[in-house]
């Protein structure tokens, strides 16, 4: 498909053109001119033959010449616009370089006031919560045989509420700190980090009966530490959404998504409805009420930040009761 005519390709065009006319026309005056001047000043047969090749030797020098004088021209305006088009060209990569260096320096800032924030907040809320607590302590420690069972299930209930802002609080900093410092890119064995990560909740819950099929050797390209906590905070749910089946599995391996390997970890578990898939990575949003699984609803905003961090994209699928699958890669697709 022939895209528009540009400005510049136009006028070259009605440059050749002028070209060709100018050339059309001064040969035909030359012919009509030379033939008539002949004919009145030569009326020897002899003579008409040298002067007839004569005009034609004379009229291959103009034209050449003007030719010449006028390719000459055409080629100087070629270069003319193609010089103008350069510059124009290096003036728009200039201005879109200076706009892509302000957008990105103010979004360092807006990071930067971002983090400053939620550190602020995060410590400043501390203090409070601590007093809180201490001071709820105190009261069912000193004065336990004073307090009725009301008032000693109200001081419970403060307490479990200054320890699930506690939690928030922890939760507000890890994801703030999941969009800082720089990526230190390295090829991460995901097999052996899931491998001592299920080990590691075994550990903490013995009684519990869970089979752990795990990939090996699946390796991808990324920062170590911030795979760990994706891979911790994947695992994790994973455990925690099985618990209460007499068997549980979790599987770890590689998949494709969007015709790229991929990294899944998956549970038959409680799994969630798809209907409030939208919610999944949202910060403190949770598909699960608290009494039945606890948690800050952290986790998948974290991971869905790291990935993104790796210009990767992780993507979540469940049925009810059946379980569900969390599938990520690391990389950015590449464009076909």
């Amino acid at each position: 498909m022939t895209g528009p005519t540009r400005p510049g390709q136009l006028r070259t065009s009605t440059a050749a053109l002028r070209i060709v006319l100018v050339y059309t026309i001064v040969a035909i005056a030359w012919i009509a001119l030379s033939d008539l001047a002949v004919d009145a000043l030569f009326n020897n047969p002899a003579h008409l033959v040298w002067v007839n090749m004569l005009k034609g030797w004379l009229f291959v020098l103009v034209t050449a010449g003007l030719l010449y004088g006028l390719i000459t021209r055409l080629v100087s305006r070629i270069k003319q616009l193609a010089a103008e088009r350069e510059a124009l060209e290096i003036e728009q990569q200039a201005r879109l370089e200076r706009r892509v260096a302000q957008r990105t320096a103010e979004l360092q800032a807006a990071n930067e006031e971002l983090n400053s924030f939620a550190y602020a907040v995060s410590h400043d809320l501390r203090a409070p919560l601590r007093a809180m607590n201490g001071f709820s302590e105190a009261l069912i420690e000193d004065h336990h045989a004073e307090l009725d069972p009301a008032a000693r299930g109200h001081l419970d209930q403060i307490r479990a509420a200054s320890a699930r802002m506690h939690a928030l609080i922890d939760g507000l900093l890890a994801l703030s700190r999941a969009t800082r410092g720089d990526l230190d890119r390295s090829r991460v064995n995901l097999s052996e980090i899931v491998s001592r990560q299920l080990e590691d909740l075994q550990i903490q819950e013995p009684e519990r009966t869970v089979e752990a099929i795990i990939e090996p050797n699946v390796v991808v390209e990324g920062d170590q530490r911030m795979l760990e906590a994706v891979t911790a905070n994947l695992v994790h749910n994973a455990w925690k959404y099985s618990a209460g089946l007499e068997r549980a599995v979790i599987r770890f391996g590689t998949t494709q998504l969007d015709g790229q390997t991929a990294v899944y970890i998956e549970d038959n578990g409680a799994g969630f409805d798809m209907r409030h898939a939208a919610a999944l990575f949202k910060p403190f949003q949770r598909l699960h009420r608290q009494d039945e699984f606890p948690g800050i609803g952290i986790g998948l905003a974290t991971v869905q930040r790291i990935i993104h961090r790796h210009g990767g994209d992780v993507i979540g699928e469940a049925r009810r009761n059946e379980g569900a699958r969390f599938v990520f890669t690391t990389c950015p697709r590449e464009s076909g």
